[in-house]
């Protein structure tokens, strides 16, 4: 027999360090990296991890914070699996070519468990020839690489991916959704067999726990405990088992989280239960191991619901835009996909449409609504040589426009790619109770293990059941629910007063903002025109001016016209004709009107006078050669936007207004509600770099803002505010969405959040003095399990009821 074989048998089993399963007996795969000799337990982790050794990449093992995936046994040799996507049809579906010949394709990839393996697939694909740019979106799971096909083919690039693990597939929307709803339906399973065990040992828990006060004979206590036995097995081995496989992953890494000391407390009570049941002695506790399960899976299934409802996709805004076009082919009109357009192909884009791609017009005029980009109702006039934008839409006649390129290359593909950026960039506050948890958990650990040896040498048959009750009286479960519960009140206090909460950690920063910027159009402002002012220039009486004015824009689709469409219309209007970039002509009684612009006007009646010099958009009327009047318009500010910006300033907030007018309307505005610091004409990355300055300089910065252009904002914010009138993805982006437009709801929210941080460290504080006094007491052996059950329900109801007083409407 070999000398080292019995020492070898009592050694503890090695580690795969690729993916950390265990390395069976006998095997010898190691390879060297970082100059050790690192144990592998397959082919597959020794083919991966010598790939990412070979590149220079070993510093990965060092960021990783969990182990990688098992890869297959063998792993493939080459991409002829992948040789179908080298078919420029079917990569169509989920990739593009630019105008320099180069594709940019989108990647689902799966295995992927934390930042490291972000860094490690974008510095190995960066290597690879051809290769100008790889990133990967952790949320997503979404790896988007730019490449030059004809130094490296799209099925390399899936080889690759493959040889280091991860499972790769083309990304579609659906696809992610899929995987989404998969995962949301397992766990709404859980939280439902957790919610019907619960009800139903809690039935069995009144029957033996009345049973011990009044007598109970021993075979239906048995009963009663065997069938709380089996229904409460189900629920720990099916509900909670997210917190042991996340409790022993974190483990093996030598980190403490909050799921260890969960885990722990449902295990031991579950296993003292069940040995209670089995040697009929002692207590049971199987209704505070299903009742503590459901709570916590309910608390986190609801998180979890509110970011899956709110994930947005990069398809998202491209899905606004058609899917077939209008081209000029062989000198002839034909309808084409619109992923098949290139640059200096010839579109036509009808009055109505939406603009597939950035282009040049090429022949035409006309007018586009750029509130995407800008949030402006008013649109833009267009000639030959203007540029127009993709997710713009053209209002008032066809055109014919020369493609700049790709979607990819679009102005609303860069937005797009902004609320990305803004996504994974915002920095997630963590909560107060995982910042103390993450200190609490180990001493948890240390005084149940403590106990546990002094009992053993004082009383070895107390020694279990005393430690079990120190460890379930010092349970963090009032910890754990100190700010959830607090947050979800707040929740529900405001969804109550018209506010719909999306990101939980935005009431913490909503609490502390020293900074509220505002948006004007449509924030500040109604973001529809209406009638300011009558300037009247001839014999026709006020009444006249607006009924000739309703009926001729009745004919019209520009933005104008919404202005006029509650006022009663003249009748006889005959002839109507819409001069695009011009106004109206129509035919009444024999004389002939003109409605638009100044010149349009003049070129019928020259004695025309100039726009007043008020800051309004004006418009004439004319009859003949007489005119008739100048009629201003403005975009109303709302009427609670003054008291709004005077309670921000009285809480000692700087308010600032951010606009992508270039006009002079918005000095004017915060002149009118005294707000000092204005910039105008921002794009939208402009507001998201101003945002990110304040943030740098030690700023808490809420924004407010509505349309497609805040999105970028709005996402980089610490918190922030859609209207009810926000474009989906502004509302996506938005931490609280006033559902009923009142700006009122921003103080409403504002001091909610300050009362709901009150009440969080006011239950922190109450968690942790429980703690500080029940820990010793059931040290001593003076509480008994049951005891113990009891006291940590209590505390955790405590921490609820004191969390319900933030339904309460807050105080003025």
């Amino acid at each position: 027999m070999p000398p080292s074989s019995e020492p070898a048998s009592r050694q503890a089993p090695k580690l795969c360090y690729h993916c950390g399963e265990e390395v069976p007996s006998g095997l010898e795969l190691a390879i060297l990296i970082g100059g050790e000799m690192r144990p592998m337990c397959c082919p597959g982790c020794r083919a991966v991890a010598g790939l990412i050794s070979a590149s220079g990449l070993e510093t990965f093992y060092q960021q990783r914070t969990a182990y990688n995936e098992r890869p297959p046994e063998l792993p493939p040799a080459n991409a002829d699996q992948y040789l179908v996507y080298d078919d420029p049809q079917l990569a169509a579906g989920f990739s593009e070519t630019g105008p320099d010949g180069a594709i940019t394709a989108r990647l689902l990839l799966g295995g992927i468990s934390c930042a490291a393996c972000t860094w490690l697939i974008e510095q190995t694909m960066m290597r690879l020839p051809g290769v100008s740019m790889a990133l990967v979106n952790l949320q997503q799971s979404r790896l988007d690489i730019r490449f030059d096909p004809a130094q490296l083919p799209l099925s390399q690039v899936f080889a690759r991916l493959d040889a280091l693990g991860y499972r790769v597939r083309p990304f579609q929307a659906s696809t992610q959704r899929l995987q989404m709803s998969r995962e949301y339906r397992l766990e709404l399973r859980r939280l439902a067999v957790a919610g019907l065990g619960m009800m139903q040992v809690g039935m069995f828990a009144i029957a033996l726990h009345a049973g011990d006060i009044q007598g109970i004979e021993g075979q239906y206590q048995g009963l009663l405990r065997w069938v709380s036995l089996l229904v409460a097995s189900f629920v720990v081995l099916f509900s909670a088992r997210p917190f042991f496989s996340t409790a022993w992953r974190h483990l093996r890494q030598g980190a403490l989280v909050m799921d260890l000391p969960v885990a722990l407390a449902i295990g031991l009570a579950w296993l003292a239960s069940a040995w209670a049941t089995f040697t009929g002695t002692g207590q049971v506790y199987f209704d505070s191991v299903v009742m503590f399960t459901f709570f916590l899976l309910l608390g986190r299934f609801l998180e979890r619901r509110a970011r899956q409802r709110h994930n947005i996709t990069w398809f998202d805004a491209q899905g606004t835009l058609p899917d077939a076009v209008s081209a000029r082919r062989n000198e002839q009109w034909v309808t084409v996909p619109r992923v098949q357009l290139v640059a200096g192909d010839l579109v036509l884009i009808k009055a109505g449409d939406t603009v597939p791609v950035d282009a040049l017009v090429a022949t035409g005029a006309s007018a586009v609504r750029e509130d995407t980009f800008n949030g402006e109702p008013l649109p833009r006039r267009v000639t030959a040589g203007d540029t127009i934008y993709a997710g713009t839409v053209n209002v008032e006649a066809a055109v014919q426009a020369s493609v700049l390129g790709s979607y990819l290359e679009s102005r609303l593909a860069a937005l797009q790619r902004s609320v990305e950026q803004a996504q994974t960039g915002k920095p997630r506050l963590a909560r107060l109770a995982d910042r103390v948890a993450s200190w609490f958990v180990g001493a948890i650990l240390l005084i149940t293990t403590g106990t546990a040896l002094v009992w053993s040498q004082l009383a070895p048959e107390q020694a279990f059941w005393i430690a079990l009750s120190v460890l379930v009286i010092s349970c963090p479960c009032a910890l754990a629910l100190a700010t959830p519960a607090a947050l979800t009140s707040a929740a529900s206090a405001l969804r109550a007063s018209g506010v719909i909460v999306r990101g939980e950690n935005a009431l913490e920063a909503l609490s502390r903002a020293t900074h509220l910027i505002f948006d004007k159009t449509g924030t500040l402002t109604e973001g529809a025109l209406a009638i300011a002012r009558i300037e009247l220039l001839g014999d026709a009486s006020r009444e006249q001016v607006l009924a000739v004015a309703a009926a001729m824009q009745q004919y019209s689709s520009h933005p104008v016209a919404r202005a006029f469409s509650e006022l009663e219309p003249a009748g006889g209007l005959q002839q109507v004709e819409y001069l695009v970039g011009a106004g109206l002509e129509a035919q009444r009684d024999g004389h002939t009107y003109r409605m638009g612009s100044e010149p349009f006007c003049r070129g019928q009646a020259p004695g025309l006078a100039h726009a007043p010099a008020e800051p309004l958009y004006w418009i004439a009327l004319c009859r003949d050669s007489q005119p008739l009047a100048w009629i201003g318009l403005y975009d109303r500010t709302r009427p609670e936007a003054a008291a709004v910006v005077t309670a921000a300033r009285q809480a000692n907030m700087e308010v600032q207004l951010l606009t992508g007018d270039s006009s002079s309307q918005g000095s004017i505005l915060a002149r009118e509600l005294g707000i000092e610091h204005v910039r105008s004409g921002l794009e939208p990355q402009q507001k998201m770099a101003h945002v990110q300055s304040l943030q740098q300089a030690g700023a808490v910065v809420a924004m407010v803002g509505d349309g497609l252009n805040d999105a970028p904002v709005l996402g980089v914010a610490d918190a922030s505010f859609a209207v009810a009138s926000a474009s989906d993805l502004a509302r996506t982006q938005a931490d609280f969405v006033l559902v009923d437009g009142d700006l009122h709801s921003i103080t409403t929210t504002w001091r909610k959040a300050r009362q709901g941080r009150r009440v969080i460290m006011q239950n922190l504080a109450w968690a942790l003095a429980y703690n500080v006094c029940a820990i010793p007491l059931a040290a001593c052996g003076l509480v008994p399990p049951w005891a113990a059950a009891i006291g940590m329900s209590l505390s955790s109801l405590l921490v609820v009821a004191n969390s319900l007083r933030l339904n309460n409407r807050p105080r003025d």
